[in-house]
């Protein structure tokens, strides 16, 4: 499995760099848009939905990455989703359902097209690498932290296997790699990139654990198997994808407050 997992990453990081670093706008935007729905098909596949709820979360997500905003996105999912349960009303299911369908989606559907924001910034792909280096950073001082020093679990009700000791060396590690990664691409100054590499490690933690909320609530391990070692899509970038808006609008309100 550890095996599996570093090949699996040796295979996809020069693909992921070259895209980032030499792809067109257009080849970004159809990858994170694959991506999404990738994820998307997952997330319907854990939560059981019906295939044509999944089908109508696919069309708002073409909508969403068509038109470049979350507002086509997110009302066409909405409006598709009511269509359906509507029509398929059952007192007992259908409240649980559709809100399940439209957090998954909402979930899914922010965090990637997110990602896809960051490249129309100024410096917008070397901000995604930052984003990259503290969130994968972060990941594997916790991986690592936690195998060779973890005794105090986290939340275990939420997630068994994480800890206190892995949480504190992923949050290291990936801020020291953000920060490594601002100063060589000279993104901004030392306080901002600090503030950001921090608060990016923290969050992506969140949004792994956000993710573990759904696994253990819908009662599977992993989101999918699409990566050998690391699982599925949602398993490899819950943190990444949960990470993207935060930085996205911080790099936008630091151009008005500064």
């Amino acid at each position: 499995m550890h095996a599996a997992r570093i090949l699996t990453a040796l295979l996809l990081l020069p693909l992921v760099l070259f895209l980032i670093l030499k792809g067109s706008s257009t080849l970004l935007l159809i990858t994170v848009g694959g991506c999404s729905l990738l994820g998307w098909h997952e997330m319907a596949r854990m939560a059981k939905l019906p295939g044509p709820v999944f089908v109508a979360g696919a069309l708002a997500l073409s909508l969403g990455y068509a038109a470049q905003q979350t507002e086509p996105g997110l009302w066409a999912g909405l409006f598709f989703f009511l269509c359906f349960y509507l029509k398929n009303y059952d007192p007992q299911k259908t409240l649980k359902q559709l809100c399940l369908a439209f957090a998954g989606y909402t979930y899914v559907f922010l965090g990637f097209i997110h990602l896809y924001f960051l490249t129309t910034l100024p410096q917008g792909r070397f901000w995604l690498l930052f984003l990259m280096a503290c969130v994968f950073g972060t990941d594997t001082g916790a991986f690592y932290a936690g195998k060779t020093l973890g005794k105090h679990r986290l939340i275990p009700r939420v997630s068994p296997k994480k800890t206190w000791e892995g949480a504190v060396g992923g949050t290291l590690l990936g801020t020291a790699l953000g920060l490594l990664w601002g100063y060589y691409a000279d993104l901004a100054g030392t306080g901002f990139l600090l503030a950001e590499a921090l608060s990016l490690s923290l969050i992506g933690q969140l949004g792994d654990l956000l993710e573990s909320i759904f696994k253990r609530g819908l009662g599977v391990k992993d989101s999918g198997s699409l990566l050998p070692g690391h699982g599925g899509i949602l398993d490899r970038t819950d943190a990444l994808i949960f990470a993207a808006p935060f930085l996205y609008w911080g790099l936008v309100l630091k151009d008005y407050v500064f």
